[in-house]
This record gives C-alpha cells, sequence and structure tokens, in this order.
C-alpha cells in the first residue's frame, strides 16, 4: 500500500490541538479577518481568505476549522457539533482535521494513561 492511501485512524476520544505552524496560521487568519473587516463586502472578504489560504497551502475554509482549536483541544465530534450552526457537516470536519494534520497545522494529543486498577479486596 502507498503513503497516500494509508489513513491513520483515531479512536473517538482522541484530542487534537493547534501546532505550533497551526498557532501561526490562525494568527495571520485573525489579522486578515481584521483587515477585511475595513473592505467593502463579501466578495472582498472572500478574496481576502482565498489568499491567506493559498498562501499557506489551505482551503479558504480552513481558518474556520482553525479557529475552532484555537480555543483548546478538540475531538471530531466536539468540533463537527460546534460548527453545525455555521452549516458544517461532520464529514467535511473530519476531512478537514485529516488535512490539517497532514499539513502539521494540528497534532493529536497524546493518549491519557488508564486509572490504575484498584488494590484487590482482601476478605478477613
Amino acid at each position: 500500500m502507498s503513503e497516500e492511501t494509508e489513513k491513520v485512524r483515531y479512536g473517538r476520544a482522541q484530542k487534537f490541538r493547534l501546532s505550533p505552524k497551526g498557532a501561526e496560521a490562525t494568527a495571520s487568519y485573525a489579522a486578515m479577518i481584521e483587515a477585511a473587516k475595513s473592505g467593502t463586502g463579501r466578495s472582498q472578504f472572500d478574496a481576502a481568505r482565498a489568499t491567506w489560504g493559498a498562501s499557506l497551502g489551505l482551503a479558504a475554509d480552513d481558518g474556520l476549522f482553525l479557529g475552532e482549536f484555537a480555543s483548546g483541544e478538540r475531538t471530531v465530534a466536539e468540533t463537527a457539533r460546534n460548527l453545525e450552526g455555521c452549516g458544517t457537516p461532520a464529514k467535511e470536519v473530519k476531512a478537514a482535521i485529516e488535512r490539517l494534520l497532514k499539513l502539521g497545522m494540528l497534532e493529536p494529543l497524546p493518549a491519557a494513561a488508564p486509572p490504575p486498577a484498584p488494590a484487590p479486596r482482601r476478605y478477613w
């Protein structure tokens, strides 16, 4: 199997966070939004998003996903639930997270260690 067809599978409880590269991209996205506010309309905003994404090798919509992870660690399900109001389907959220992982914008958190087993109960 080639590396392109192999996918790393994560559990439902797997959380992701911004990498340092992702944090820089999020900061530049926020600056782009502030600059676009002084613009004339939606077309200028869309053009600014497209330029921002192209300069980093991202899709224009990736700023939305990066912004969601800027406020903390999230699972795929939490991210999809938070973005329901934007009309973003869960399938699109999962694809975006996979894409951002490949680009090094997100990183998986190490799995938490399982709790220690309770001491055996003694009856005497």
